[in-house]
């Protein structure tokens, strides 16, 4: 069974209401739902005063919740994971740059959200102040520096398409990520995924709400965290497996959380 004690009230409420369905939660859901983690009813109505106040949960109506406007674009993002290999497109060999500066690193805060985003998107660190990705998505640059604002990242970073690098970056570049060590890491997840499904239905139903929610949201973290090589640089058949295992554990989540609200 899943460690309930890796989940806050915080936590819990924000993945209950950005896997959009159903679209919004009662207050006596929530705290339904923290009984699995062994979340006090008081814990979740505290976290919840807190994400309203911060904007990232808004009522819907008296007592019901739904995600807030500054956590929208994270969830949808999220919603995403689904699809995530359709971003990727052949690969010509050339590369993105994001370019950072005194201006990025002024704000704490905002420097440590820079490199958050970043990291969401891919980008590795290549050398001083230079973060790298291979430029193999869909939307190339502008569609970089789109999701990297949404994600918070310092509107002045500097994103630049860059298709004549030198001979040395050209061959260190690919080094920057440990293909093999991602590789290995969904395989371990879509095992743990088809292990947890075969056996769910022995676990009592508390525990195996809490087992799904704590499996599913790490492999949904894998996912939406895995860079999105070109398959020259990290062959796609592992992700492909793991979002095809967590496809249908979802079906299964969705199903134990929908008896274990209702009981």
């Amino acid at each position: 069974m899943a460690d309930g004690n890796a989940m806050s009230a915080r936590m819990l409420i924000l993945d209950l209401l950005d896997t959009g369905d159903p679209p919004s939660f009662s207050a006596s859901d929530l705290v339904r739902a923290g009984a699995a983690f062994g979340i006090e009813a008081p814990g979740i109505r505290t976290a919840l005063t807190r994400l309203k106040s911060e904007g990232r949960v808004q009522s819907l109506t008296r007592g019901r919740y739904i995600i807030g406007a500054s956590a929208e674009p994270l969830k949808q993002r999220i919603l995403g994971w689904r699809t995530r290999l359709d971003r990727r497109q052949a690969w010509a060999g050339d590369w993105l740059l994001a370019i950072a500066g005194p201006q990025e690193r002024a704000d704490r805060t905002a420097w440590r959200r820079t490199l958050r985003a970043l990291e969401l998107e891919g980008f590795a660190e290549a050398e001083v102040n230079i973060w790298a990705r291979p430029a193999n998505l869909a939307d190339g640059a502008d569609g970089i520096r789109r999701r990297l604002i949404d994600l918070e990242a310092a509107t002045s970073l500097f994103v630049v398409e860059a298709r004549a690098l030198d001979e040395t970056r050209r061959e260190r570049f690919p080094a920057l990520w440990d293909a093999a060590s991602l590789l290995a890491s969904h395989q371990q997840l879509t095992a743990q995924l088809e292990d947890s499904a075969a056996n769910i239905e022995t676990t009592d139903l508390p525990a195996a709400a809490a087992e799904t929610l704590l499996l599913g949201r790490q492999a949904i973290r894998a996912i939406m965290r895995d860079p999105l090589l070109p398959e020259e640089l990290c062959p796609s058949h592992a992700l492909t497996d793991l979002i095809g295992a967590m496809i249908r554990y979802d079906r299964l989540g969705k199903r134990i959380w929908k008896r274990y609200l209702a009981d």
